[in-house]
């Protein structure tokens, strides 16, 4: 049996009333229930389908008219009035407050089915369009700080250089952000999720490690890395990375070579006493601290980037080191 597509509620205190209007709506293949009261209806939960309230105006319980006021700031189906005792104020007030219909007993089969009809299909598109609205708040709340930034530019239809000058990154940046908002939004096709830079993507989430004591860098690097998708943790000194927990959780370091106290070749060696796997790469402004230093104590070839190095660069040295990276 096909699950139904739709339902209408019939609230009205005559039985007489809902045994013939159920009788009605089921003959012409509607999905009805009755109810005797409104406070009968508001008991039973009902089914998150399109459908409308044929509802009578006069209830012992609570006035029609009441109702529909109550309802009136909730998302609710359309309402249809039936009566017995309409009149011209009445029935205005129903349809100013938003009644699809307002039908006086006796009224004609042929009435009741077709405004039956015009109210589901209406609560059908407005049931589409509150379905739409909370996947696309959805959508927006995973976005990150700088990709909601970077969405209304996209929108804006700005070129990459053009939004990229407009949030101070580099185009490179704001071509990764741009692809993540698009994927996330859901408004590219796929073929477009297959350009720009979403073959940086990494296929899992990685941490990477940026130990810097320039906090300009370390907010530089976390955008671009997030971007990427990966996560990213920051430490100000070699120090703060030995004595947190997140040392064991890391997947690539990326280390400045010239700080204080433990200075970048320092805490290469300390990392790789513990972790002889963890893939390392170096950044330094200074081009004397790197010279006759390109291989490790072990023989190995470092990996170093002198700044201003681009993003793809970087992006391109931790897909490579991540590659490389042996089994522990």
């Amino acid at each position: 049996m096909t699950a139904p597509d739709h339902i209408v509620y019939v609230v009205d205190d005559d039985p007489r009333v809902r045994e013939a209007v159920i009788e009605l709506l089921s003959s012409a293949g509607r999905n009805a229930v009755a109810f005797g009261s409104v406070a009968e209806y508001l008991m039973q939960p009902g089914p998150d389908l399109p459908g409308c309230l044929v509802l009578d105006v006069n209830m012992p319980d609570l006035n029609g008219l009441d109702f529909q006021k109550q309802l009136a700031a909730t998302d609710h189906v359309p309402i249809v009035f039936i009566t017995g005792h309409g009149d011209i104020p009445t029935s205005v007030r129903a349809i100013k407050a938003g009644a699809l219909d307002f039908l006086t007993k006796p009224f004609s089969d042929e009435a009741l089915l077709q405004v039956v009809a015009a109210a589901i299909e209406q609560d059908r598109k407005a049931l589409q369009k509150r379905t739409d609205l909370a996947q696309l708040r959805a959508r927006y709340a995973s976005l990150t700080p700088r990709e909601r930034e970077v969405l209304p530019l996209v929108v804006a239809g700005l070129l990459n250089k053009q939004a990229a000058a407009e949030l101070g990154i580099s185009e490179i940046t704001l071509q990764i952000h741009r692809s993540n908002v698009m994927r996330k939004m859901g408004f590219h096709p796929a073929r477009a999720r297959a350009q720009g830079h979403a073959e940086m993507r990494p296929a899992r989430e990685r941490v990477i490690a940026v130990v810097d004591d320039d906090t300009r860098v370390l907010e530089s690097l976390e955008d671009l890395l997030e971007s990427a998708g990966h996560r990213v943790r920051l430490f100000s000194s070699a120090q703060a990375l030995l004595e947190s927990a997140a040392f064991n959780e890391i997947d690539c370091l990326i280390s400045d070579i010239g700080m204080s106290a433990i200075d970048g070749f320092a805490l290469e060696r300390v990392a790789h006493a513990s972790r002889p796997e963890l893939p390392i790469i170096l950044i330094t402004g200074r081009i004397e601290l790197i010279k006759d230093r390109q291989t490790t104590e072990r023989g190995e070839s470092r990996t170093i980037l002198l700044k201003p190095f681009s993003d793809r660069e970087l992006l391109g040295a931790i897909e490579k080191a991540l590659a490389q990276r042996p089994q522990p």
